[in-house]
Order: C-alpha cells, then structure tokens, then sequence
C-alpha cells in the first residue's frame, strides 16, 4: 500500500490481518520510498494512491510498470475525475477503486486483480467509456496496445505471452479487455477497429 495516509495504511493493513490470501508485505508514504519498497518486495498488487506528496499515482504506475511488469497496480483513491480515471488506464493499471467501497467489494477485487482482471469501481466506470477529448478514442493502456499490435502480426496468445514476458492467462485478459473497450467482437474486428481509431499503423 502507497498512501500518505498513517491512518489508511495502518487501518486498511490491521483489516487485512483477518482475510485469508491477502498479506500486507509493507506500507509507503510516497511514491520515492513506494518505489523502494515495491523494488525490495516486488509484491503481487499494490493499492497506490492517486494523490501523493511527491508524484502523482499515475507516474508511480508508469514506473512500477517499466520495473516490474508483473506486478498489478491499483489506484485506490479518495476521489478521481474522469480524466484522472482515463489517464491512469493509459498508464496500465489493473484497476481504479474507490476507498468508499464496500469492504467485501475491495477484497473481491484484489483477488480478481491478482488472478489477471481489470476492476473499476462502478462509480468510475462511466469515466473509461467516455472518448477523449479531441480524439474520440476510448484508452487502452499501453500494455493493451502491445498486445493488440502482436495480434496485428497474426500471433497466437502464446506468441504474444513470449513476445511480452507475460503469462497466457494474463494475455487472455488483456483480449477481453481490449475487446471490450473497443466494442468488437473477436480479435479479428478489435485488429480492424484499432487500425479504424489509429491506433495500430500499416
């Protein structure tokens, strides 16, 4: 957990002392000594704030998936905007959740996200569908868009697995992310719609 919150990290940390499968392996205040101990630690999630006193969330992500592309990132946050939503989904998180939730719904989607799933708080979730400004596209994260441009070059989920260093259960998810986020129906049609939208090039 990153949060320059004592109070989030110590209580969020006592709570999880009782939920079988989840183990809290250390606590940051900042996104500099987040980084650290994420390095040292190389956990399988972290809940990261949006807001923190020396970086914002979404560049701490983008880091901790330069370093560590295996480790899932989540913001956990106060409050988000729609565009702080979307710009954290371009920066490769596996999930936006709000420290408003149901407890139950939290635990629930920490154990999705450490089985390879995307989770949005469902009051945020509207933010993802809404195009940016300009551009009328809908966000894939970056690693989505490594994905898709593989499955341009007629690779199969294993190829694409290799090719990234990633496990073909979490290639499996990042498809049917991108097929839902680019309303197609098979790999085939999200192909075709990402070169329609530019963001693949011939």
């Amino acid at each position: 957990m990153v949060d320059d919150h004592p109070v989030v990290c110590e209580g969020f940390s006592q709570l999880f002392e009782f939920v079988d499968g989840i183990d809290v392996v250390g606590t940051a205040g900042s996104g500099r000594e987040g980084m650290e101990r994420i390095d040292m630690l190389v956990p399988d999630v972290v809940l990261l704030d949006l807001h923190l006193p020396d970086d914002d969330g979404v560049t701490v992500a983008r880091r901790i998936r330069a370093r560590h592309p295996d480790v899932h990132v989540v913001i956990f946050t106060g409050g988000a905007d729609p565009a702080e939503v979307r710009q954290a989904a371009v920066a490769g998180v596996d999930g936006v959740l709000l420290k408003t939730m149901p407890v139950g719904e939290l635990i629930r989607a920490i154990r999705d996200v450490a089985d390879g799933q995307e989770v949005v708080d469902r009051d945020l979730a509207g933010a993802l569908c809404t195009p940016d400004a300009g551009d009328g596209k809908v966000p894939l994260s970056d690693r989505e868009l490594d994905v898709l441009r593989l499955l341009a070059q007629g690779m199969t989920n294993k190829d694409v697995a290799a090719n990234l260093f990633i496990s073909r259960a979490t290639v499996k998810s990042h498809i049917e992310n991108i097929l839902r986020k680019l309303e197609a129906s098979d790999r085939a049609a999200a192909v075709a719609e990402g070169f329609r939208r530019g963001l693949l090039r011939a």
